[in-house]
């Protein structure tokens, strides 16, 4: 194997592992609710409560990374 596979082969290896890792992130519950809090705190939806608010911001952002997470799949 040439140096120029090795390093394409290196490269391939090394970017899965950084997708493995987003996805990981992506799909934790921890991080959902970390970006829907970032979007609460940004957005105030007159009328309705902060719990409320942070129910609908963390419904919009687990949609929005099934989406994502589909992109990433090819799907």
């Amino acid at each position: 194997m040439d140096i120029k596979a090795m390093l394409v082969a290196a490269a391939e290896a090394q970017a899965d592992k950084v997708k493995d890792d987003m996805m990981t992130a992506l799909n934790s519950e921890e991080m959902e609710n970390q970006i829907a809090s970032a979007i609460n705190a940004k957005v105030n939806i007159p009328f309705v409560s902060e719990a409320d608010e942070q129910k609908l911001f963390k419904q919009v952002v687990d949609v929005i990374t099934d989406l994502i997470a589909g992109i990433f799949k090819g799907k």
